[in-house]
């Protein structure tokens, strides 16, 4: 399954270690933005170390599933490539 993960992370020492966390699961498509390909255990595996490093008082973070269906059906308008994951298998 592919997410989209946004944030908004009010001090600047805790938007890099969410930057750092998300850049281990997906890719950076926009300034708050990641389109990250994972089954549901690495999902809670990423939302519980990002739950560790936001204050969710001052801190957002929003996880949108997308369905193959839905994926193919993505338009990129302007500057970018639209990142189409491969399932592979790492032995």
């Amino acid at each position: 399954m592919t997410y989209f993960i946004s944030y908004d992370v009010c001090e600047p020492k805790r938007l890099c270690k969410v930057v750092k966390v998300l850049e281990n699961f997906g890719i950076r498509v926009q300034y708050s933005f990641f389109e990250c390909e994972m089954d549901k255990t690495i999902l809670n595996d990423l939302r519980d170390k990002l739950l560790s490093v936001l204050n969710l008082k001052m801190d957002s973070l929003r996880i949108y599933p997308l369905c193959e269906d839905c994926l193919k059906k993505t338009q990129s308008i302007g500057n970018g490539d639209i990142y189409i994951p491969k399932n592979y298998l790492i032995l």
